[in-house]
């Protein structure tokens, strides 16, 4: 049985649970610099004060290299920009019931309660947030021409977002060369399927514990 999630609902329930148990968002926050002693680092300092902590962990997506190149690490994370659009239904009937894939253009088609999201794409163009209204016009013609009539592709949202991707495809996880630092990035268009498993991961990786999975070649280090 195949079915689709909402990682919106997903991640503000995540984030409730996590509040219950003491955790502390601080959203509107710029990080301005990261201070380091040695190979430690000691600070975070961000437009709401200094933060400090006994480990840090660096998860910025596609951005994540940007910040991690000012204390003197390189990896090779590059953002690929891809393209969405979410449609209320029309006729749900002729709407699709999960996710089908079209090969000719690369992109997804699924059902979210009473709205149809089509997304994918993959453009290199640095990091810019620009909605070209041509990736819009294709993927609206991919859910009319597959689906005629379900959804009202006039009244949709467009959206568009940078994937973190690596040029092995398996992402960055484990420790920097600070000693309580580690990365957490690159998961290209796997993000959510992987990001359970991955937190998991660095959690036992902090904690001193033995991860479930290899890590052996995960880590920044295999780009040294």
């Amino acid at each position: 049985m195949t079915e689709t999630g909402d990682c919106f609902i997903f991640t503000n329930k995540l984030a409730e649970m996590a509040k219950a148990l003491g955790v502390q968002f601080r959203f509107n926050t710029t990080i301005e610099a990261i201070e380091q002693q040695g190979d430690h680092i000691t600070a975070v300092k961000t437009s709401a004060g200094l933060l400090t902590a006994d480990h840090y962990v660096l998860a910025m997506g596609s951005f994540t290299p940007l910040l991690a190149k000012t204390i003197g690490l390189k990896l090779p994370i590059y953002p690929v920009k891809g393209y969405s659009i979410t449609a209320p239904i029309s006729d749900a009937t002729s709407a699709p019931v999960s996710t089908v894939l079209d090969e000719s253009y690369k992109i997804a088609i699924t059902r979210l309660g009473d709205r149809i999201r089509v997304g994918g794409m993959a453009e290199l163009s640095g990091y810019n947030s620009r909605l070209d209204p041509k990736r819009r016009d294709t993927l609206a013609h991919c859910v009319n021409d597959l689906f005629p009539g379900a959804g009202n592709t006039a009244a949709a949202s467009f959206w568009t977002g940078m994937r973190p991707m690596t040029p092995d495809g398996t992402p960055v996880l484990g420790r920097a060369k600070q000693a309580n630092l580690f990365i957490n990035a690159g998961h290209g268009t796997l993000g959510w399927t992987m990001a359970c498993g991955s937190g998991r991961a660095i959690a036992d990786l902090i904690a001193g514990k033995q991860p479930e999975i290899d890590m052996t070649d995960t880590g920044p280090e295999r780009y040294a």
